[in-house]
């Protein structure tokens, strides 16, 4: 399908964005289990329930929409699932394993942001109601927050290791 209009973009968006929820759900499964310490582990474990509540919301934009939930995939989530499928089988020391694991997990947050600043800058531009823009909203703040935490431990690192 080409886009052509706003209205046509968001549509496209938000089923890129409902994927790859789809798929986050396996993908932090996936990374806790790849994870060498606690804190990473429970970090992507932690997540789960955010990630169910932000499928939830999409559900919800497409119900107000009266649109049918509909997936559409992303050589960019695919990109993140491929980088996955290669930290997760090779067997790095653990302090590399868990860099492996939080990059992962960044890029992946980093572009539910993007997506998100889109659909919400469409939704604005198309005057689409308060609560579609509500559940987007909330859906960045989660990212956003996961994003940060996941840098502070990589900044930590960082710091731990110039002091040494």
């Amino acid at each position: 399908m080409t886009t052509t209009t706003p209205t046509e973009m968001f549509e496209r968006e938000l089923q890129k964005l409902y994927h790859a929820e789809l798929e986050i759900l396996d993908l932090h499964a996936d990374l806790a289990a790849a994870a060498a310490s606690e804190a990473v582990e429970s970090l992507f474990a932690d997540h789960e329930a955010d990630t169910g509540d932000q499928i939830h919301r999409i559900e919800q934009i497409f119900e107000t929409l009266s649109k049918e939930p509909h997936s559409e995939g992303s050589p960019v989530m695919e990109g993140i699932l491929a980088e996955k499928d290669g930290i997760v089988s090779t067997d790095l020391p653990p302090d590399l394993r868990d860099l492996d694991v939080l990059s992962t997990g960044m890029m992946n947050e980093r572009f539910e942001i993007t997506v998100l600043d889109r659909l919400l800058l469409l939704a604005g531009e198309l005057d689409l109601s308060q609560e579609v823009t509500t559940e987007l909203t909330a859906n960045r703040q989660e990212a956003k927050a996961a994003l940060t935490e996941m840098e502070a431990i990589v900044e930590r690192r960082r710091l731990d290791s110039d002091e040494q």
